[in-house]
């Protein structure tokens, strides 16, 4: 799971957004290591497919709908042949930092999937059942309209919601739905979001290797680390979570 790429002074537009923007030369040399052998790269629709016989299959995700996406993930994705998803949220959708919906159709002509990422970006489990539905079902008929394509994929804004999401977004026409939890997807339906694991500013390319090759204590590592976030966020509240939050991600390496 990815987020903005760049580098240097980048405007923050929300709390701790520093700490998961990728710079371009890191990513670069991390889809070489796609590439490499360490995973089998697949596109997001095949993550729930078993019997592939695909070694480790990873699917590169973008969130949030950055300009970055356009001009900088998708030459490097089409220069290595490499599938993406890219999720837009569509209030977002022409706003400073953000793509367009020209440069979203680019991406969708070049092969990529496109997604919502929720209508406002506000989390989904905060919001009443009938606000909910109409919030995921105006979110897809607004990228649909505009890329003259389908939309099955919804991205949970903040990684928030769970089952009642992921049932509310198929009785509108999603398909799939992905969150943030820090574990490997299973094979066939769930009632679940589909696990992440977010990459981070900074991160080594020891570290992301190890990742992308599913290894244990990475995977260990990525849970304890969600499994106390979300401690401090029923402890403290969303301000209070999102100071500290920032720090403990200091502290602790991807």
């Amino acid at each position: 799971m990815y987020h903005r790429l760049g580098s240097g002074q980048l405007a923050e537009r929300e709390p701790g957004e520093h700490l998961y923007t990728v710079a371009p030369e890191d990513f670069e040399a991390q889809l070489e290591t796609l590439k490499s052998g360490a995973c089998s790269p697949c596109d997001v629709s095949a993550i729930r497919h078993s019997g592939s016989g695909s070694r480790n299959p990873v699917a590169i995700t973008f969130d949030d709908g950055n300009a970055s996406d356009h001009s900088v993930a998708l030459p490097a994705l089409a220069r290595r042949g490499l599938p993406a998803a890219f999720f837009v949220t569509p209030a977002w959708v022409g706003s400073p930092g953000f793509m367009d919906w020209p440069a979203i159709r680019e991406l969708a002509d070049a092969g990529m999937t496109i997604g919502a990422h929720g209508l406002e970006h506000v989390p989904l489990s905060s919001l009443s059942e009938d606000e909910l539905r109409r919030q995921l079902a105006e979110a897809r008929r607004a990228i649909e309209a505009r890329i003259a394509r389908p939309v099955e994929w919804l991205a949970l804004p903040g990684g928030f919601g769970g089952s009642r999401e992921v049932v509310a977004a198929r009785e509108v026409g999603f398909r799939n739905v992905l969150g943030s939890v820090p574990r490997l997807a299973r094979s066939g339906a769930s009632d679940e979001p589909i696990p992440r694991f977010s990459v981070r500013q900074g991160q080594s390319l020891a570290s992301f290797r190890a990742l992308v090759e599913q290894r244990r204590a990475t995977r260990l590592r990525y849970w304890l680390r969600h499994v106390v976030i979300g401690q401090m966020r029923a402890l403290l509240g969303s301000r209070g979570h999102a100071r500290l939050r920032e720090a403990w991600l200091k502290l602790t390496p991807p």
